[in-house]
């Protein structure tokens, strides 16, 4: 089932809703809407209600006996997409600067799921200083702003500011539940950040791997209703939500995870993104001392290929293998090379260079190589990326 949650703000174009809401409905579409205090001085509840057959949300404390006191949390749990339309500059404030002061903007804060905003307003007010900026933060954060277009506006006027055709509206939903049907359901597997390998007690050997990229791929999984499984090194920033979170800290904790869900589990997609340390030390329960000539003590001792034993597992191999690499020379070469001796199905390569590091940083770079594919992907933020991944590779599943 296609839910969505709809929010309808204080806006001349709410009447346009409407004709939104009565599309989807014929398409099927499992509607819940919120209709904010600004937005029933366009609309009734009454009129909106009747064209979704139920009743319409209006107040975060319920004047009716329920046992729905999280309403807020309830209503974005339960849908798969979150659609703001339209979108006035009031509420586009409060989503950019975590205002929570009534039920659609405390949903909003509270929400989990991907949030579509269609902006409707006077063009002054869109081309204001303080809107752009609100803008441009949703957009930061990934949120989808929608529109608006240059048109004639309800105030006379004529500029940008007119909300966005429904068509287009309505093709955008259609287009995020053609994706989410491509991965929803199915079981995935994510490893991300680096490993550690200890030295001493005290010491060990690791590299500079974020995670970043791993966490978007799980986090876009998650969010098209994938059943997502994470298997993290240890980074510093947070995890997202996900089905099942593992943590570990060496190659060998996370092989052995890695190969324990596959053998457990059905895996459609593995996503292999850690930076495994290709060594590990026998590691001492003492500090190594300054003068105990301890380069002559310690001995390295290659870890397993996690990407190459799960690439070919006999049994329960997941559908499809995806590996990374990260090259600083002969970037295609040297990822087609990985792709063949691995044998898994597809590889994302970056290149670190000096003019730019995609390590720790929220933009990268990547060329896709399949078997019989190669594609160069431009410069963009690693959510876009890890969204662009789940839409190429989960159309090979089927």
């Amino acid at each position: 089932m296609k839910k969505i949650l709809f929010i309808i703000s204080g806006s001349i174009s709410a009447y346009k809703s409407l004709d939104l809401l009565k599309d989807l409905i014929k398409e099927k579409f499992h509607i819940e809407v919120i209709l904010t205090k600004s937005g029933q001085k366009f609309l009734t509840p009454l009129s909106v209600s009747s064209l979704i057959n139920k009743k319409v949300h209006t107040d975060i404390f319920s004047e009716e006996k329920s046992i729905d006191h999280m309403k807020h949390i309830n209503l974005t749990r339960n849908s798969d997409l979150i659609v703001v339309c339209p979108a006035s500059a009031n509420i586009i404030a409060k989503l950019a600067n975590g205002y929570a002061d009534d039920l659609a903007s405390t949903t909003l804060a509270a929400a989990n799921k991907k949030i579509f905003v269609v902006p409707a307003m006077n063009k002054k007010m869109w081309e204001n200083p303080a809107n752009k900026k609100n803008i441009n933060e949703l957009k930061n954060r990934e949120i989808k702003i929608i529109g608006p277009t240059k048109g004639n506006l309800a105030c006379g006027e004529i500029g940008l500011g007119r909300m966005e055709e429904i068509k287009i509206i309505k093709n955008q939903i259609k287009d995020f539940f053609s994706k989410k049907k491509n991965i929803e359901g199915k079981k995935i597997l994510v490893t991300a950040g680096p490993t550690v390998e200890a030295i001493d007690p005290i010491r060990y050997i690791s590299n500079f791997s974020s995670g970043k990229q791993g966490y978007e791929i799980a986090n876009c999984a998650y969010t098209y209703g994938a059943e997502t499984i994470l298997i993290t090194g240890p980074t510093y920033i947070e995890p997202p939500e996900v089905s099942k979170l593992i943590k570990v800290q060496s190659a060998e904790e996370m092989f052995n995870e890695s190969i324990k869900i596959c053998k457990k589990n059905l895996i459609d997609i593995a996503f292999l993104t850690a930076a495994v340390s290709d060594w590990k030390i026998n590691k001492i329960d003492k500090k190594y001392k300054k003068n105990e000539n301890i380069f002559n003590q310690i001995k390295f001792k290659e870890n397993k290929d996690i990407l190459h034993m799960i690439s070919n597992l006999k049994k329960k191999r997941p559908r499809i293998v995806c590996g990374f690499a990260a090259e600083t020379s002969s970037l295609i070469s040297n990822a087609r090379k990985k792709l063949l001796n691995k044998n898994c199905d597809f590889i994302f390569a970056n290149k670190i260079t000096n003019q730019f590091n995609p390590i720790g940083n929220d933009f990268n770079q990547i060329s896709v190589l399949g078997k019989n594919k190669q594609k160069n992907w431009g410069k963009m933020t690693k959510k876009k990326i890890a969204e662009r991944i789940i839409k190429e590779i989960s159309l090979h599943l089927n």
